[in-house]
């Protein structure tokens, strides 16, 4: 008996000792906590997906100005056919790239030929020189005005011929286009085409604006008729 008390007693202190001395390293043996992750993982995700943005935008400007130009209908070609009045409008030539680029000059050729087209031009910074006086195209010359300033022209499709212009003096672009309008609106009649009666006649023009940054431009005669239809609203300034 003795000996059975004396080993539950050793039993008790090793039980008591194992507690005691185990317990600490229980709380040590906790697993550490996870790092935190750095900062700048949080920004990998977003500046891929600002790169491939850049990438596919750059893409797709290079392929739009690349991609030709529709002819689309010819409104001579419709007033031929059905007689009735109409405008064209004044466009931006299409420049074709030139071959062989390499990919940073190609960028830098479509971001130029995007701001031409989209972007709001300086007519100060154009100079014009001294010109003598000569009969030059009337659309060519609005096509050219509307580069300049950014003025967007609508021609009556009667509208076919030329008008007598030239400067003196050296002009910047917003007094060279006003100039050609002066020109265009004082000038002796011009060769037109009435597509209902099938012949030229010869009629003095109207510049008219009806809302900044777009000019109609119709003969005087036929000002009646592009009214009615409701192309012209406006009257001439």
């Amino acid at each position: 008996m003795p000996c059975y008390r004396r080993h539950s007693w050793l039993s008790f202190v090793v039980r008591q000792r194992s507690t005691h001395e185990y317990q600490p390293l229980r709380a040590m043996s906790t697993e550490p906590p996870l790092p935190a992750p750095e900062s700048g993982s949080k920004k990998r995700p977003a500046l891929r997906l600002w790169l491939v943005t850049t990438v596919l935008a750059i893409a797709a400007l290079i392929l739009w100005l690349a991609w030709p130009g529709e002819s689309g209908i010819d409104p001579y070609e419709l007033s031929r056919a059905d007689g009735k009045s109409r405008f064209w409008a004044t466009a931006y030539p299409r420049m074709q790239q030139p071959p062989n680029l390499p990919l940073r000059q190609r960028v830098f050729w479509a971001w130029t030929q995007y701001k031409r087209r989209h972007g709001k031009p300086n007519p100060a910074a154009y100079s014009f020189p001294a010109t003598p006086v000569r009969f030059c195209s009337i659309g060519g010359l609005l096509n050219q005005c509307m580069e300049v300033t950014g003025t967007h022209y609508l021609i009556a499709v009667e509208i076919g011929g030329a008008v007598e212009f030239g400067s003196t003096n050296a002009l910047n672009g917003a007094q060279w286009a006003a100039a050609f309008e002066h020109a265009i609106e004082t000038s002796n009649p011009v060769v037109c085409y009435d597509y209902v009666k099938k012949r030229n006649f010869q009629d003095t023009l109207l510049l008219i604006r009806e809302r900044p940054g777009v000019v109609k431009v119709v003969p005087r005669t036929k000002l009646a008729e592009y009214q009615k239809a409701g192309l012209v609203k406006g009257r001439s300034r």
